[in-house]
């Protein structure tokens, strides 16, 4: 299975309980900081809206929301 993206902000308090999480179950994620260009334009190539982070990119799916990124790591990588 790939490693999923995580595209977030890394000071965003509601992106931290995704990294948490991931961390937490030993779940490794290629983090992008949408505050830099390369990231920010990716998740927007994606279909993404860099004003409602975080969005997990897992197996061709793009999920957005603290809530749904966790659900989605739980389901698919423990």
């Amino acid at each position: 299975m790939s490693v999923p993206i995580l595209y977030y902000w890394a000071p965003c308090r509601v992106c931290q309980p995704v990294v948490s999480f991931a961390e937490a179950n030993g779940i490794k994620l290629d983090k992008r900081d949408v505050e830099q260009q390369a990231p920010y334009e990716e998740l927007l190539a994606l279909g993404g809206d860099t004003n409602v982070i975080p969005y997990l990119y897992a197996n061709g799916e793009l999920i957005n929301g603290a809530e749904a990124c966790i659900t989605y790591l739980e389901e698919h990588y423990l």
